[in-house]
């Protein structure tokens, strides 16, 4: 049976866990703005390279990243195909499949949707592996983020992955019990499923319960004063990336203006609009 996760977090020693989680959060931050100006692939990689440095430095394992977030990679291809398909009839044709004609509009405007669906969710999921909850609670109002919102995220990330948990435990007994999931037709297989979705709605239920029950009994007033055990402070290397985003931020929105890194559909040839 799976152990009950309260947390993405792994707990291991890295060069990323040990960064300001108020660097960790703004790194998010600054993925959405730079998918926001970046259109074009071939730029957004530069994107992509910095999730990849964020596995690297935090010590995780790319199976276990790619399991937490294959959801988000399943969505990303599904994207990836509708383009495709819906771009059909336009740019220069590179492949024929039956019905479904295969053009490099087609192919570049999906491929730019997954990686926007995909460098998101990867860049939330390398904080959340490397960063605790508490931690991240006090990064959000140290930023000055309403303390409500703040107890919102850090409870979410805990339900999420406490969820997960669950859903695998739920699962394993039901397997344990006879239950083939894979087996039958799609109708058959769908009413299977009600054999683990209704006891982890329950469940589901019952934890928030059981958390607000927690709140109220320790008084939880998200509008006094509070104080925090952990004490941030950013160290040097906290300010040089700071910095590097920050630069880099106003590199690709100079560049967005001057007419690099758009995806216009309607013309193919060059990375500029």
């Amino acid at each position: 049976m799976s152990s009950i996760r309260l947390s993405y977090h792994t707990g291991a020693a890295s060069p990323m866990a040990r960064l300001d989680p108020r660097v960790k959060l703004l790194y998010i931050v600054w993925v959405l703005a730079m998918i926001v100006v970046f259109s074009h692939p071939a730029f957004q990689s530069f994107i992509v390279l910095t999730v990849i440095a964020g596995i690297v430095l935090g010590r995780l394992r790319p199976g276990s990243v790619a399991r937490a977030g294959r959801i988000g990679l399943f969505v990303g291809l599904v994207s990836w195909l509708l383009w495709i398909v819906f771009l059909g009839d336009q740019g220069t044709p590179m492949l024929v499949l039956g019905p479904v004609t295969v053009t490099d509009a087609g192919v570049l405007a999906g491929l730019s949707a997954a990686l926007r669906i995909t460098t998101v969710l990867f860049a939330f999921l390398i904080v959340a592996m490397t960063t605790p909850n508490r931690d991240i609670i006090v990064a959000l109002q140290r930023l000055h983020v309403p303390v409500v919102f703040s107890i919102v995220v850090g409870l979410v990330l805990r339900l999420i992955a406490q969820l997960q948990a669950e859903h695998a435990t739920i699962v394993q007994a039901q397997l344990s019990r006879g239950t083939e999931f894979d087996r039958g037709n799609p109708v058959g297989r769908f009413r299977k499923h009600t054999a683990y979705v209704i006891p982890l709605s329950l469940r589901a239920l019952k934890i928030v319960s059981e958390l607000s029950v927690a709140l109220e009994a320790r008084a939880f007033d998200p509008y006094g004063r509070r104080t925090f055990v952990r004490q941030l402070a950013y160290r040097r290397i906290d300010r040089i990336l700071l910095i590097a985003m920050a630069i880099t931020l106003i590199a690709s929105i100079t560049l967005r203006v001057g007419g690099y890194g758009g995806l216009d559909v309607g013309s193919f040839g060059g990375l500029g609009q």
